[in-house]
């Protein structure tokens, strides 16, 4: 899979993803300076979200409309949506921008509308939330459109992921890949579940990531553990902590390290080993092997007492020693010296 020329795969380092989601704090100018800073950081893509309050519900103050839990407990899901929502307007700046500093710049629509506005800008992917899994004609729009798809599992049951899967793999679609998720605000470690991650890669051959929504770093490098191929990360400007998703979101100064970290966990996993690497063939010497004990002269019979299990590596492995009992020297072997089959009758 690639997008914008950039590979996503097992054998690429993890494909990052700056969410900015809602933390614009309602500013183009910060929302193009948190662009800037995680360009610099060093992150693959940036993303953002095009929907508007009324595709996405209507304004009611009934207790179903309320948000009962979480970081935005207490309000209506239309005020919510209202701060959160991107302004269209602003959407064509920030692709242009990521253009100049060499990162994709792509969104997750809530609505067909919104792939046609996408569309018309001509953005590189898309990304469907997790409230989205069931939502068929917001996939069938995107597959229209031929572009790579990355969707998250948040909420789904396995039932609904194969579903999806269908959906796109039914359409010939194959530039697709999922997200484990857990869509919670912060998501909480024991909730990860992070082990679906190489279930899901076997299952369905594609490409698996991880949308992470803990505070810190650990989620996402346990991820990257489990064989996760993209990272999407929320991020903030330091000094926001009025935004929508502020709250779970990574200070964008600590996003480098962050990046770091899991480029770095990626070259740990490596492939299935069989014989030393490289930089461990000079460390073979230090094995043990069958060493002479004492002086052996020429036609002595091997006893135990004479030989002795050693380092370093000179001579016969330890496992020969019950089969050279008893063998006659044919050479005359010094003490030290290791002990070869060359060596005995």
């Amino acid at each position: 899979m690639e997008i914008s020329g950039t590979e996503i795969g097992n054998a690429a380092s993890p494909y990052i993803i700056a969410e900015m989601s809602g933390n614009h704090q309602g500013s183009l100018k910060k929302a193009l300076q948190l662009l800037r800073e995680c360009a610099t950081a060093g992150v693959n893509a940036f993303k953002l979200q095009t929907y508007s309050a009324d595709s996405l519900t209507i304004q009611s103050n009934r207790p179903e409309y309320i948000v009962d839990d979480g970081p935005w407990k207490g309000r209506t899901l239309y005020d919510l949506y209202s701060q959160g929502q991107t302004p269209r307007e602003w959407v064509q700046p920030l692709i242009e921008l990521g253009g100049e500093l060499g990162i994709a710049v792509f969104s997750s629509p809530f609505s067909p509308g919104d792939v046609d506005f996408l569309e018309s800008l001509n953005v590189p992917a898309y990304k469907v939330a997790s409230f989205e899994i069931n939502y068929q004609q917001l996939f069938n729009r995107i597959v229209q459109t031929g572009k790579p798809l990355i969707f998250s599992t948040g909420l789904a049951t396995q039932d609904e992921i194969a579903e999806a899967i269908s959906l796109l793999r039914g359409q010939n679609s194959k530039n697709f890949a999922l997200l484990k998720c857990t869509t919670s605000y912060p998501a909480q470690f024991e909730d990860l579940n992070l082990s679906t991650i190489s279930y899901l890669q076997k299952r369905y051959d594609v490409n698996v990531g991880f949308s992470d929504h803990t505070e810190g770093f650990l989620a996402s490098v346990s991820a990257v553990a489990q064989g996760a191929t993209i990272i999407e990360k929320h991020v903030k400007l330091d000094e926001d902590s009025t935004s929508v998703d502020s709250s779970f979101s990574l200070p964008v100064s600590e996003l480098h390290n962050f990046i770091q970290l899991c480029q770095e966990t990626k070259r740990t996993i490596g492939a299935v080993q069989d014989g030393p690497t490289n930089s461990e063939k000079g460390y073979l010497k230090y094995r043990r092997s069958i060493v002479a004990n004492r002086d052996l002269e020429l036609g002595s019979e091997i006893k135990v007492s004479d030989l002795v299990i050693v380092r370093p590596d000179i001579g016969l492995a330890p496992k020969n020693l019950d089969s050279i009992i008893g063998r006659v020297t044919k050479v005359r072997i010094e003490k030290g010296q290791g002990i070869h089959l060359s060596q005995l009758d």
